[in-house]
């Protein structure tokens, strides 16, 4: 009798065991469960703009000769019509419109030679941001499209413009932003962070990168597992958006550890 007790107490002993075991098993295959993420997701193409003035203008002569006057300097501000420089022989030329005097080349009693540029004025009351991009991104930019703006030392400064040109220039694929109000201090030639935005979903899925396998995600619907496949991309910090599958905010998904 003893010895069937014994026997009976080592069974049960052992039977524990293995349920405790099937548990944990059961446990660690499951791993935690989460929700799926509902948020807006935006796709944007990333660059660095350049501040261009739509106005430039490089001064030039079609001879040698000589500079027998200077009106400017760099930095000073002309009015459309002012004197700029006068040459040999007395010839004046004048400013085509208003604007700043970005680079001055040369001084007076100088020699300028044909076609030479004597100076540049460019007009600091019309710019836009140009901006190059490789093939993969300008093929997802389109005219209209909003472009987020922003300057280094004016992180604060909400700026946004609107893609008005795209075009191919010397095998650069260009884009040209223009911008309603550039804020104070911004001049031309300064660079920027661009971001145009190609796409907006209000009501993206997002799940843990660790919760698809194989393209699929294992759900967990009226208490069983079902595994449900899926297209995704990624999106940050260990996220990626649900392009294509059967899931709903509801359901509880499965992330393995």
């Amino acid at each position: 009798m003893k010895l069937m007790n014994r026997k009976m107490v080592i069974t049960a002993v052992v039977l524990c065991m293995v349920i405790a075991i099937s548990t944990f098993t059961i446990c660690n295959n499951n791993g935690k469960t989460v929700k799926p993420k509902v948020t807006s997701v935006v796709d944007a193409v990333y660059a660095l703009g350049i501040v261009t003035p739509y106005k430039e203008y490089s001064l030039r002569v079609g001879m040698s000769t000589k500079i027998e006057k200077l009106y400017i300097w760099e930095g000073d501000r002309v009015q459309a019509g002012s004197p700029l420089v006068q040459l040999d022989g007395g010839i004046l030329l004048r400013a085509p419109f208003s604007g700043v005097v970005a680079t001055l080349n040369r001084k007076e009693s100088e020699i300028v030679s044909a076609q030479e540029s004597i100076m540049t004025i460019v007009d600091p009351a019309t710019m836009y941001i140009r901006l190059s991009l490789d093939q993969e991104s300008i093929i997802n930019v389109r005219k209209k499209q909003i472009a987020e703006i922003s300057f280094e030392n004016l992180r604060n400064k909400n700026i946004r413009g609107v893609v008005s040109r795209i075009y191919p220039s010397g095998g650069e694929f260009v884009v040209a932003i223009d911008v309603d109000s550039f804020p104070e201090g911004v001049l031309p030639y300064m660079t920027c962070d661009v971001a145009i935005v190609v796409s907006e979903k209000n009501n993206a899925l997002l799940l843990p990168e660790n919760a698809v396998h194989n393209g699929a995600v294992t759900l967990i619907r009226n208490g069983k597992k079902v595994s449900v496949n899926v297209s995704t991309r990624a999106h940050d910090n260990g996220w990626v958006e649900i392009v294509q599958g059967n899931i709903t905010p509801d359901d509880t998904v499965v992330v393995m550890q």
